[in-house]
């Protein structure tokens, strides 16, 4: 699955706004540019970055309760999935 069909799950399967998806493309961007010099994602799943780490990531807001205060993501790595669920994040005081 690449980039237009991930956006299209992120927007009609789990609500992600049209801003929401821009940060998600600012986000990815300076992982794949970083990830030139850091190994933040293993170069075999650069090409899948979408499907392999967004959606992968983006599927867990169907089980979060974001009406509470925070969460929890210990070892992120990259800010998968913790950098994803707080961009679709609408409540300000909910915190990743």
């Amino acid at each position: 699955m690449q980039q237009p069909e991930v956006i299209n799950v992120l927007k009609k399967d789990l609500n992600f706004t049209d801003q929401a998806i821009e940060k998600l493309k600012q986000f990815i961007n300076l992982v794949l540019k970083e990830n030139k010099r850091h190994n933040l994602i293993a170069k075999s799943t650069e090409s899948q970055i979408w499907a392999r780490h967004v959606l992968d990531s983006a599927q867990l807001v169907k089980f979060i309760d974001f009406n509470v205060n925070s969460m929890a993501d210990l070892g992120t790595g990259a800010g998968f999935p913790g950098l994803v669920l707080e961009i679709f994040n609408k409540n300000k005081a909910f915190h990743v």
